[in-house]
């Protein structure tokens, strides 16, 4: 038996074959938050779907349910030999949910034994004798780990309908642990999902599976009762419908709520003998919740508005719960839905909060949320993002969102996963990226932002202010159209990292940067010259030369010649490696080529700094030192003025390397 306590259960895996838009993906979850970020129309919305299908409220396999028709079946063009374009659709639609649970914590037997029974892929494994005759004893057949969920048509070939090949798991048999003898033990669980085109219509089946561990093969059940009692979920999508989402039913996560929150008034007197006074009294029932979904969901984001759950008055329904109505009043009181999305999310997310805190206090959760930030302003989703912070209690729950917004990642807990989703051809693929080591350089939304982009050029300082002005001058609705984004991080040291973080997301990575990034180490020969230790060019590695976008396989090549360049400079001139500020105070070697031959390939290294660049003194000297923010407020206003950055700026060696962006 697992000890008493909280059953910490999340998904772990998602694996879509044929669904929609996507024709195969695989997706690896973390305990804690989740995000799942890309463009648009590159599957995020599908992948929503997908969960819901199989994890959400619904039965998966319910014969009248149009949780999945034809226009959801993965469909690609062809183009024939003879010029004509064919549209084919898949067959069968697959989805595989795959679930762990911590070693050690219990199960929620008492939710589960509520449940239907099951059969088991058995066979016979012995006899024993009872009385005078003998009873068979069976024993699961275990399906190869290997097979799953990659090759899974061999489960659905397996059916209950063979009487030799199964055990029936009956839950009226709580006293024989009927459950306890299937699931101690098993920590790992998964729900295989089908649907199959047949004859005109669609049939969708499921499976339940469990097994020990990653090196077990899996115990086959054929159906799935039991879903929501491994793990609860509450899952919304983009288009918010509370009427659809907050369903009072007894199955329901709403409807277990407001069941749990009347069941000592169902037989209130004041409800019988004075129901002209139900919001008054409705409000002496409810104003626990209430009051903790306005403090943890509204305040803040929404100030001065208020919650109610009322009863309906003309409800004929004989279970009280069944009769309760939201309200929300922001300044005009009215049902919830007919309120915006924002404020539905952000009450729909503080319902489900206070379940699982204090109706739902066995079973783990799963948050599931489309586009949090739909008509949010940003401080309302910073507010949200912290309340999904909130929720995760100390990874007892499980939060997966998907969004555009920057706000969601930069306000993300340190633990959080970042899954970047985009198209490669007609494939849909998924990159995970663990947060907490590239943190420290996401403080604005400008980083955040390259995460949604298809090239990123990373600079150093305020250099990405002029870099953007003068792409906009020189190359305009470039930048948008081709979905660039102009990064900046704080010193010369961060530049490997963001760099990193680009190349791990599989975005084109362009490089930006004063003359001294060529130069410099941290070798103890700096102290001679009073030089400061910083990275070099040199750190950034092979794999970053040898992008595509950049010198391909000649990187390796470029590369190295880079690494002799700066050998040679330091064994030459070592005052000037350590001290120089532009390409001429080196005399032994003419570096200006150099520099030309990488800008002309993406990686713009400048014959000085970005202060030599400066035509107008006024503007800028090489006396500044660095580029401060008040030279940009400066350079912004003279722009709104009618000057141009060309005016202010020698853009020659950025211009070369902006074409070179642009063009590929």
């Amino acid at each position: 038996m697992g000890t008493i306590g909280v059953n910490n259960m999340y998904l772990t895996r998602l694996y879509i074959k044929n669904f929609r838009s996507i024709k195969e993906l695989d997706l690896r979850f973390s305990k804690g938050k989740n995000v799942v970020i890309g463009r648009n129309n590159v599957g995020k919305s599908n992948i929503i779907r997908a969960l819901d299908i199989v994890l959400g409220e619904g039965t998966p396999t319910y014969a009248k349910s149009e949780n999945v028709t034809d226009i959801d079946f993965y469909s690609w063009k062809e183009l024939q030999a003879d010029g004509q374009l064919v549209v084919h659709s898949a067959e069968d639609i697959f989805i595989w949910c795959e679930l762990k649970r911590d070693d050690g914590e219990t199960l929620n037997y008492d939710e589960m034994y509520s449940c239907l029974g099951f059969y088991v892929h058995s066979q016979i494994i012995d006899w024993v004798e009872v009385g005078a005759k003998k009873r068979p004893i069976k024993g699961p057949i275990r399906i190869s780990k290997d097979l799953l969920p990659q090759d899974y048509r061999e489960v659905f070939q397996i059916t209950e309908d063979d009487s030799q090949d199964k055990e029936y798991v009956n839950p009226k048999l709580r006293n024989q642990g009927a459950l306890e003898t299937q699931f101690e033990g098993k920590y790992s669980y998964a729900f295989a999902f089908r649907a199959l085109k047949m004859e005109g219509k669609i049939a969708k089946d499921i499976r339940f599976l469990y097994r020990e561990d990653d090196s077990s093969d899996w115990v086959l059940s054929f159906r799935a009762p039991i879903r929501n009692e491994l793990l609860q979920s509450a899952i919304i999508p983009s288009f918010r419908d509370p009427q659809n989402q907050l369903r009072l039913s007894s199955w329901t996560w709403y409807g277990k709520l407001m069941k749990h929150l009347t069941s000592k008034h169902q037989e209130s007197g004041e409800l019988k003998s004075a129901f002209i006074e139900v919001e008054k009294v409705a409000d002496q029932i409810f104003s626990n919740v209430t009051s903790e979904v306005m403090q943890s969901a509204l305040d803040v984001a929404f100030p001065g508005t208020t919650l109610h759950i009322q009863f309906n008055p003309e409800a004929t329904k004989t279970d009280l719960y069944k009769s309760c109505l939201i309200y929300l009043d922001d300044g005009f009181k009215s049902q919830l839905t007919e309120k915006g999305s924002g404020i539905q999310s952000a009450t729909i997310i503080g319902l489900f909060n206070y379940y699982t805190r204090h109706v739902n206090t066995v079973t783990s959760a799963l948050l599931c949320i489309e586009e949090p930030e739909v008509y949010l302003h940003p401080h309302a989703c910073r507010v949200i993002s912290d309340r999904l912070d909130d929720f995760l209690e100390n990874d007892r729950n499980q939060v997966i969102i998907t969004t555009h917004s920057a706000e969601f990642i930069r306000t993300t807990a340190e633990d959080t996963q970042i899954i970047l989703v985009r198209k490669n051809k007609q494939d849909t693929e998924a990159i995970p990226i663990a947060i907490k080591y590239f943190k420290h350089l996401l403080i604005d939304n400008n980083k955040t932002e390259l995460f949604f982009a298809d090239k990123v050029v990373v600079c150093e300082g305020y250099d990405d202010y002029v870099l953007r002005a003068i792409a906009n001058e020189l190359f305009p609705k470039k930048l948008d159209e081709q979905n660039v984004s102009v990064v900046s991080v704080c010193g010369k040291d961060n530049l490997k990292s963001l760099v990193g973080l680009v190349l791990t997301l599989g975005i084109k990575c362009f490089l930006f940067s004063d003359f001294d990034y060529l130069i410099r180490d941290k070798g103890t020969e700096r102290e001679k010259y009073g030089a400061k230790a910083h990275e070099s060019i040199q750190s950034l590695g092979e794999s970053f030369f040898a992008q595509g976008c950049l010198f391909g396989e000649n990187g390796q090549e470029v590369f190295r010649r880079l690494v002799k360049l700066r050998s040679d400079l330091k064994n030459k001139e070592e005052e000037a490696f350590y001290t120089a500020k532009t390409a001429l105070e080196f005399k032994s070697v003419n570096v200006s080529p150099k520099l030309e031959y990488l800008r002309k390939n993406g990686v713009c290294i400048l014959n000085g700094a970005i202060e030599h660049l400066s035509k107008v003194p006024s503007f800028l000297t090489p006396e500044d030192n660095k580029l401060s923010l008040d030279k940009i407020y400066d350079m912004k206003a003279r722009i709104a003025s009618g000057e141009k950055i060309s005016d202010l700026i020698d853009t020659s060696e950025i211009s070369e390397f902006l074409s070179v962006v642009f063009e590929r």
